[in-house]
C-alpha cells in the first residue's frame, strides 16, 4: 500500500523582527516581551478564574462532580465566543478599530468583575435545572472577565503577526502559562489564600492585564506611524482550506477535550470534586498543547505515538474494573495514558495548522471542538446515558481520529519491520507494538500487589486480551474497531444480570441490584454501597453501616434515654435505612439533593424503609446546607450527616461554617453524628478538629462488626464522629468512643484535600 503523504509544511522565514531573528541576536525586543507577558498573564488569570469560579459555585450545588464538568462546558463556551469575537474583529474591523473596541471590552470586563455579587448562593434559582443554574451562576460571577481573557491569545497573536513576526509560538506560551495557573491554584493559592481574598487578588490581576493592553495599543500606534512597509519573504500561496481540513481540526479538537471532561467525571465520582482532582486531566490537556505547538516538543511525537496501543488498553481497564485501585497508582495510570493520547492528537493537529492568514479561524475551530465536547459530556451524556459511557466512547473515538489524521500513525502502529521474510517481519512488528503494554502492564500489576479486592485477579486477564488485540492491530483503524468491540463484549459479559434500575442524574449514577441468593435489594452510588434491604424476616432491620450493634445504634439508644418525641434530621437519604430507628411520635426529616434517590427510596418495588416506617417520613429536596438555613434554631435533637455520593467527599457539609449551622439548629443536649467511612480519605480527625475550633467537643468510633452481624445483616466496618457540647459527648465515653487524632480545620475558604488522603489508599 502506498504510503500516505504528509501535509506540506512551509518553513517560516526568519524575518528581521521574528522571534528567531531576535533570539539569534541574543535577546527579545521590548514589544515581544510585552506581548508575551500579556498573553501569558491572561492565560494564567483565565485558568485561575476557572478553578476559582468552580470552587465558588460548588457548595451551592451539592459538591457534585457534575458542577465541574458543567464549569468546563461554560468556560469552553466562553472560549469559543471569545475566539469568534477575535475572528470577526480582525476580519471586519481592521487594526485601528479592533484595538478601540477591545479596550472597551476590557473596561466592561473589569467593571463587571468589581461589581460581581459576593453571595453565590443567592444565584441558586428554585426549580431551575441544576446544570442551567450552574451556567447562570458562572455567567454572573465570571462571564465578563472570562470572555476578555479568552480573546487575548488570538487577538494579540494577530496584532503581533501584523509586523511579519511568527505568532504560533505564542499559542504554546499561552498554554504553558495556563498550565502554570492551573498547578498554582491547588498547590499554592487554594491552601494559603481564602476565597474572598482570591477574588480581590484576581480583580487586581485583571486590572494589571488591562494596563498591559493599553501599553500594547499605545506602542502599536507609535509603531504604525514609524514602521516601514514589511518586505514579504514568502510568495507561496496557500490553497483554499476547503471543507474536509477544518472538519479534521474540529474532530481532532473534540476528542481530547471530551476525554478531559469524561476522565475528570470518572475520577471525581469516587474521590472529591475539588481543584486538586480537576487539575490533573486539565493540566495534561494544556501540557499536550504546549508540546504540540512548540518546535522542540513536536520532536517527541514519534516516541509518544509508539505508546498509543498501550495507553488505549490501560485506559479502558480501570473503566471496566473501577474498584480496588490504590489512588496514586490509579491517577498516574490514567493521567499518563490520557497524556499519550492528547499529545498524539494535538501533535497531528499542530502539523496540519494553516498559515498565519487563517490563524483566528484555526483557533475558532479548535474552540468549537472543545465546546461541543464538553457540552456533550456535561449536558448531553447525563440525559442519554445511565452510566459514564462517554468515557470509553471518546477513547475509541480518539483511536479513530488517529486513523484519519495525517501523520506517522497512518502507518502500521509500531513501525515497519525492515526484515526479510513476511512472517518474521509481522512478528517483530507485533512485538514492537506489544512491548510498551507488556512493560506498563507489569508496573500496573506491581501497583496492585497486596490490594484486598478482586481487581488484581481480573487485571491480568484483561491485559492479556488487550495485548492480543494490540498484536493483531496493524492499522489504527483496526485498533479502534477492535477496542470498541472488546469493550462492548466485556461490558456485556461482566454486567450484572440482576440490575433492577440504573439511573444517572446531575449528581451521579445510582444502581439498584436484586441479589437472588441473599434475597436483598442493594443500592450503589457509583462504586460504593449505599444501602441494603433484606426481603425476608430481616426486612425492617437496619443493615450494612447502620446496624443496631454499631455506632448509630449507640446514638439512638442515647436519644431515647434523653428525649421524648424527638426531632431527627438526616442529611442524605440513601435507601432510607435510618427510618428503621423510628418510633411513633418521632419527627423524621431527610434532606436529599438528588430527586432520583428520593424516587427510588419511596418506591416499594425497590425499598420499603420509608413506606413501612412507624413515624411519618418527611423528605426535603435540595442542598441540606441551604435548606437548614430556613430551620428554626434549637429545634433538632439529633442530626445525622451521611451525604456521600459514591466516595466523593461532600466538602461543603464538613466545614466550620456548616458546623456552625448545625450547632444553631441543635437543641440543648442534642448532638450531630457524621458517617465518614471512605476508601480514600481520613476525615475523622479533620471533622473533630473543625468542631473543636467552634468550642464543641468531638468523639469518634471505628466500628468493626463481628462475624454474626456480617453474616446476618451484611454489617460493614465504618467510621463515625459525634459532635456537641462537652457534657453531651461525654455520655459516650463508656461506650468506647474517644477523640480521634486531630487533623486540619476545614473551612469554606480552606479545604486541604491533600492532607486528608489515607496512607493505605496511596
Amino acid at each position: 500500500m502506498a504510503r500516505k503523504r504528509r501535509p506540506t509544511q512551509r518553513p517560516v522565514a526568519s524575518r528581521p523582527g521574528s522571534r528567531r531573528a531576535l533570539a539569534a541576536r541574543g535577546g527579545q525586543s521590548p514589544r515581544t516581551v510585552l506581548f508575551f507577558a500579556s498573553i501569558a498573564g491572561s492565560a494564567f488569570l483565565l485558568f485561575t478564574l476557572e478553578l476559582l469560579a468552580g470552587r465558588l459555585v460548588l457548595p451551592s450545588f451539592g459538591g457534585t462532580p457534575a458542577v465541574w464538568t458543567t464549569a468546563l462546558a461554560f468556560f469552553t463556551a466562553v472560549l469559543f465566543i471569545g475566539y469568534l469575537y477575535a475572528h470577526l474583529a480582525v476580519a471586519r474591523l481592521g487594526p485601528r478599530r479592533s484595538r478601540i473596541v477591545h479596550l472597551g471590552v476590557a473596561a466592561v470586563a473589569l467593571l463587571a468583575t468589581v461589581l460581581a455579587p459576593r453571595d453565590v448562593g443567592a444565584l441558586r434559582v428554585e426549580g431551575m435545572p441544576e446544570a442551567l443554574n450552574v451556567l447562570l451562576a458562572l455567567s454572573v460571577i465570571a462571564g465578563a472577565p472570562a470572555f476578555l481573557l479568552a480573546t487575548t491569545t488570538p487577538v494579540l497573536s494577530t496584532w503581533f503577526a501584523e509586523s511579519g513576526e511568527d505568532p504560533w509560538w505564542l499559542y504554546a506560551a499561552s498554554n504553558g502559562a495556563s498550565l502554570a495557573g492551573l498547578l498554582a491554584y491547588p498547590f499554592l493559592i487554594e491552601p494559603t489564600i481564602g476565597l474572598s481574598l482570591q477574588r480581590t487578588l484576581f480583580a487586581v490581576g485583571l486590572g494589571l492585564f488591562v494596563g498591559s493592553l493599553l501599553g500594547i495599543v499605545a506602542r502599536g500606534r507609535r509603531a504604525a506611524i514609524n514602521q516601514a512597509p514589511i518586505q514579504q519573504t514568502e510568495t507561496t500561496v496557500e490553497p483554499r482550506l476547503g471543507f474536509w481540513r477544518p472538519t479534521r481540526w474540529l474532530i481532532a479538537a473534540f476528542v481530547p477535550a471530551g476525554l478531559l471532561a469524561a476522565t475528570t467525571a470518572f475520577l471525581a465520582t469516587d474521590l472529591v470534586s475539588a481543584p486538586l482532582i480537576w487539575v490533573g486531566p486539565l493540566g495534561i490537556y494544556l501540557a499536550s498543547l504546549v508540546v504540540a505547538f512548540s518546535e522542540r516538543g513536536r520532536r517527541i511525537l514519534p516516541v509518544v505515538e509508539w505508546f498509543i496501543p498501550a495507553a488505549a488498553t490501560l485506559l479502558w481497564i480501570p473503566w471496566m474494573i473501577p474498584f480496588g485501585w490504590p489512588i496514586i497508582g490509579l491517577l498516574v495510570l490514567i493521567f499518563a495514558c490520557y497524556g499519550v493520547l492528547a499529545v498524539t492528537i494535538h501533535g497531528r493537529l499542530a502539523l496540519d495548522r494553516p498559515s498565519e492568514r487563517h490563524l483566528t479561524f484555526f483557533y475558532l475551530v479548535l474552540s468549537a471542538g472543545g465546546l461541543l465536547a464538553t457540552a456533550f459530556v456535561a449536558l448531553v451524556a447525563p440525559l442519554i446515558f445511565n452510566a459514564i459511557y462517554e468515557y470509553p466512547l471518546l477513547l475509541v473515538a480518539g483511536l479513530g481520529v488517529l486513523a484519519v489524521l495525517p501523520g506517522p500513525a497512518t502507518e502500521p502502529i509500531g513501525g515497519r519491520a525492515r526484515v526479510r521474510g513476511r512472517l518474521l517481519g509481522l512478528g517483530i512488528a507485533a512485538g514492537l507494538r506489544v512491548a510498551p503494554l507488556a512493560v506498563s502492564g507489569l508496573v500496573v500489576l506491581w501497583l496492585l500487589t497486596g490490594q484486598d479486592s478482586d481487581t488484581p485477579k481480573l487485571v491480568p486477564a484483561y491485559l492479556a486480551l488487550g495485548a492480543a488485540l494490540v498484536a493483531l492491530s496493524f492499522r489504527p483503524a483496526i485498533l479502534a474497531a477492535g477496542t470498541a468491540g472488546l469493550i462492548v463484549v466485556l461490558a456485556a459479559v461482566s454486567a450484572p444480570a440482576n440490575v433492577s434500575i440504573q439511573v444517572r442524574t446531575f449528581f451521579g449514577v445510582i444502581e439498584v441490584d436484586y441479589d437472588l441468593e441473599a434475597l436483598a435489594s442493594i443500592e450503589y452510588s457509583g462504586t460504593t454501597l449505599h444501602g441494603v434491604e433484606f426481603l425476608d424476616d430481616r426486612r425492617f432491620e437496619p443493615t450494612s453501616y447502620y446496624v443496631r450493634a454499631g455506632p448509630l445504634g449507640d446514638v439512638f439508644d442515647d436519644l431515647r434515654a434523653r428525649a421524648h418525641d424527638p426531632s431527627i434530621a438526616v442529611v442524605g437519604l440513601g435507601t432510607g435505612t435510618t427510618a428503621t430507628y423510628s418510633q411513633p411520635g418521632d419527627e423524621f426529616t431527610f434532606y436529599e439533593i438528588d430527586p432520583a434517590v428520593v424516587r427510588i427510596a419511596q418506591n416499594p418495588a425497590y425499598f420499603t424503609y420509608l413506606t413501612q416506617a412507624t413515624a411519618p417520613m418527611k423528605v426535603v429536596l435540595g442542598d441540606a446546607r441551604l435548606s437548614l438555613a430556613t430551620v428554626p434554631g434549637s429545634s433538632i435533637d439529633l442530626m445525622l450527616l451521611d451525604a456521600f455520593a459514591s466516595d466523593a467527599v461532600p466538602a461543603h457539609l464538613l466545614t466550620r461554617e456548616a458546623m456552625a449551622e448545625y450547632r444553631r439548629v441543635l437543641r440543648p443536649g442534642g448532638i450531630a453524628i457524621f458517617h465518614l467511612s471512605n476508601r480514600y480519605y481520613e476525615l475523622s480527625g479533620a471533622v473533630a478538629a473543625t468542631a473543636r475550633s467552634l468550642g464543641l467537643a468531638a468523639s469518634g468510633l471505628s466500628y468493626d462488626p463481628g462475624p454474626e452481624n456480617v453474616a446476618r445483616l451484611d454489617a460493614k466496618g465504618s467510621e463515625w464522629v459525634i459532635i456537641g457540647a462537652a457534657v453531651d459527648v461525654a455520655r459516650f465515653d463508656s461506650r468506647g468512643w474517644k477523640l480521634p487524632p486531630l487533623g486540619p480545620v476545614l473551612t469554606d475558604d480552606f479545604f486541604d484535600t491533600l492532607r486528608l488522603l489515607r496512607s493505605d489508599a496511596l
